[in-house]
C-alpha cells in the first residue's frame, strides 16, 4: 500500500520535468528530500526509469490534447437553449 506522500511525489515526477530530471540523477536523495520514508525512497530508487519517462510523456500529451477543451465559450448554454425554443 502506498502512502499519500508517495502518491503525491509520483504525481510531481509525472508532471514536472525539472523535478523528474533531479530525481533521475539522485533518486534516493530526492525521494528523501520530498518526505518519503527510507523504505519508500529505496522503492523509488528501483523504479522503472523508462516507464517513468513514458508515463510522463503520455500524461503530457493527454494534457495538451485536452487543453483546448477545458472550458466552453461563455454563453454557450444560451445558444444551446435557443435551439429548443
Amino acid at each position: 500500500m502506498s502512502s499519500p506522500a508517495l502518491e503525491a511525489y509520483l504525481a510531481v515526477l509525472y508532471t514536472d520535468e525539472a523535478k523528474r530530471h533531479a530525481f533521475l540523477q539522485a533518486p534516493r536523495a530526492e525521494a528523501l528530500l520530498h518526505g518519503l520514508s527510507q523504505d519508500e525512497a529505496d522503492a523509488m530508487a528501483a523504479i522503472d526509469r523508462i516507464g517513468l519517462r513514458m508515463a510522463a510523456a503520455s500524461f503530457s500529451h493527454k494534457r495538451a490534447a485536452h487543453a483546448g477543451h477545458a472550458r466552453p465559450r461563455p454563453g454557450w448554454w444560451r445558444r444551446w437553449m435557443e435551439r429548443w425554443r
